[in-house]
């Protein structure tokens, strides 16, 4: 994962170009960059492997930070696969500067970003503040955020293909433009006001949960790294007070054989391994 992001920014320096394949560039400037473009799509693969490969036989639980990191998979696989049609010159020269570069554009920059970071924003909601999110309003904010965004920029790669350009709020009675793409530019606008809308019930549910919530536990999500170990919730100054953590372990033990718990948090003291568990083994020695 480290390697794919330092190849990802090493290649970065050398793609520019693909922005600029109409400017009248020499065609093997255009093989150039257009090769650099689609090389950098390994790397780029590799994180996406990466992510779906840790899901993998999983315990997983669709709660609402969950959902939002799925969803960031989908959006962030969409825009990037749209992003090998663009780096191709050929392909690229009738669709630069139409609505299919706004859809590609918004899509992998734009929507998968804050999917990350309202996954965020729940996950760590109750550890901040000491009270969780109400969960169906959670999931309402999800729906409505994941599936409108598809309303909004799904068309718009349709739109194009036709030959829309981008940055005109009307096309009149061009020839080339169907009926149709002006009552698809009608529905991107509806979909993309209720999206804005539904951003409400995120405001509503962190500010009514603040007072109204139940009591989050120190670690409600069974997670193993050291935040959720802090003897407060939410913790206080300093943290941990007088005291700091003894760090035993990495933070992503889970599911080690032998044990009760399906996690063990990095300051737990390593007794039962110490006291000679043997993996190969796991229903013997005194670990249990």
């Amino acid at each position: 994962m480290v390697w794919a992001i330092v190849a990802i920014g090493g290649l970065s320096f050398i793609v520019w170009a693909h922005h600029m394949y109409v400017s009248g560039m020499n065609p093997y400037f255009g093989f150039f960059f257009a090769t650099t473009t689609l090389i950098i799509a390994v790397p780029t693969a590799i994180k996406v492997y990466n992510w779906v490969l840790t899901l993998y036989q999983g315990d997983i639980h669709l709660r609402v930070p969950m959902l939002f990191c799925i969803g960031f998979i989908f959006t962030f696989v969409h825009g990037g696969l749209t992003g090998l049609f663009l780096g191709n010159v050929v392909v690229d020269l009738p669709l630069s500067d139409t609505y299919f570069v706004v859809g590609h554009f918004h899509m992998v920059m734009g929507v998968s970003p804050v999917l990350v970071v309202f996954a965020a924003l729940y996950h760590w909601y109750p550890k901040i503040t000491g009270r969780m999110y109400n969960e169906t309003l959670g999931k309402w904010h999800f729906w409505l955020t994941f599936l409108g965004t598809y309303s909004i920029y799904l068309p718009m790669h349709y739109l194009g293909i036709l030959g829309l350009p981008r940055r005109y709020y009307s096309m009149g009675d061009t020839a080339f433009i169907p009926e149709s793409a002006h009552s698809m530019n009608v529905g991107i606008t509806v979909s993309a006001l209720i999206v804005a809308a539904s951003q409400i019930l995120f405001f509503i549910n962190i500010f009514w949960s603040l007072r109204h919530g139940e009591k989050a536990e120190g670690n409600p999500w069974g997670a193993t790294s050291l935040e959720w170990q802090t003897p407060h919730t939410p913790p206080r100054h300093g943290n941990w007070g007088p005291d700091l953590p003894v760090v035993y372990r990495w933070a992503y033990d889970y599911s080690v054989p032998g044990e009760a718990k399906d996690f063990i948090p990095q300051n737990e003291p390593p007794a039962g391994h110490a006291a000679g568990f043997d993996p190969e083994h796991p229903d013997g020695g005194p670990h249990k």
